[in-house]
């Protein structure tokens, strides 16, 4: 039986990054549904000190060249270094006309004005991909014109309570889709019981009912880095580069509860060819030998650490690793649509 639908629904589309297990991760129930979602809401959370940013800034260059080089504007409540955030646009090859910095004209730029600054450049046409960097940071006037120690439970959730209902419509009404990603932190929780840690994200529950996906991020200690000798972190502090794991906490449009890997060194971006290094290891494509050292189909690219150190610009010496992850792409769609 063919279900005929009437009336208006947006189209939920999606674009593909250059990143195989982000892909993935994002992927709907069907095999053409592969790829990033636009016309989405997201929340990227985690401890502080992992590069969410760095993180979100290359994801929001890519879907913006995918997006026909949208303009990206950025709410930075937390003051970013603008020299960083340069050179993490260059190196994912941002190719708009220009970066926005959120801001208001005239008056007093409270938060609750910036936020509505930022749904402005999103309700433009053509939109703008939002960032809102972070949630964590937003304080409501009642708390910044009070004195310390007044009472002000609550009244954080309030302006992003407002501000998610907003988005959530223009998302849905506006014809050229577009991303709003809000970077946001975990804080222990105070009183938890049993002496287990528990952490939450601030900026209220509308917010986290409210937007389609939310992700988890951490820097993790994994296996597929080390020649059989237990977990690892994936941090390398010598070269001031480490992993990144994305789990996908909430997807309306796909899957969940999936996770992700990306690469990325600090100061420079997300690397593309680090990143599918990093998928063939996780994926059982390429494995690590003793002493370090890299093997994919009976190769040997050498020590793992010297190709973090050294292997950087050289493009041509990750092509392996990513047609590599193409051939599985094309292997896990055949045997979605044979099913």
């Amino acid at each position: 039986m063919t279900i005929t639908f009437s009336g208006n629904h947006y189209p939920i589309s999606r674009v593909v990054l250059p990143f195989h297990s982000l892909n993935h991760a994002l992927k709907g129930e069907g095999a053409n549904e592969f790829g990033f979602p636009v016309r989405t809401s997201v929340e990227a959370y985690g401890l502080t000190g992992i590069g969410k940013t760095t993180v979100i800034a290359a994801i929001a260059s890519y879907i913006s060249q995918a997006l026909g080089n949208l303009e990206i504007a950025d709410l930075d409540l937390e003051g970013q270094d603008e020299n960083v955030i340069t050179r993490v646009l260059e190196n994912s090859g941002y190719n708009a006309d220009r970066f926005r910095w959120v801001e208001i004209s005239k008056g007093k730029p409270t938060d609750e004005k910036l936020l509505g600054a930022l749904l402005d450049c999103l309700l433009e046409e053509p939109p703008c991909i939002g960032i809102l960097d972070s949630v964590a940071e937003i304080s409501p006037v009642s708390e910044v014109e009070g004195d310390i120690g007044d009472a002000n439970m609550g009244r954080r959730a309030f302006p992003m309570a407002q501000f998610s209902r907003q988005v959530t419509r223009a998302l849905r009404m506006m014809e050229q889709p577009t991303v709003l990603f809000m970077i946001n932190h975990l804080y222990e929780k105070m009183g938890s019981i049993g002496g287990a840690k528990v952490y939450t994200a601030p900026g209220g529950v509308v917010k986290e009912n409210l937007c389609k996906l939310r992700i988890k991020m951490s820097v993790p200690w994994v296996t597929y880095i080390t020649a059989g000798e237990g977990k690892s972190e994936g941090r390398w502090n010598d070269q001031g580069a480490w992993i990144l794991e994305g789990k996908i906490d909430k997807n309306r449009s796909g899957t969940k509860n999936t996770t992700f890997q990306l690469f990325v060194y600090g100061g420079w971006g997300v690397h593309v060819g680090m990143s599918a290094v990093i998928d063939c290891l996780a994926a059982g494509l390429a494995e690590m030998k003793s002493g370090g050292r890299l093997v994919m189909d009976g190769q040997d690219f050498g020590l793992l650490s010297k190709i973090i150190a050294n292997k950087r610009e050289d493009k041509e010496f990750f092509i392996p690793f990513i047609n590599n992850l193409k051939v599985e792409t094309v292997d896990d769609t055949a045997g979605e649509e044979d099913e």
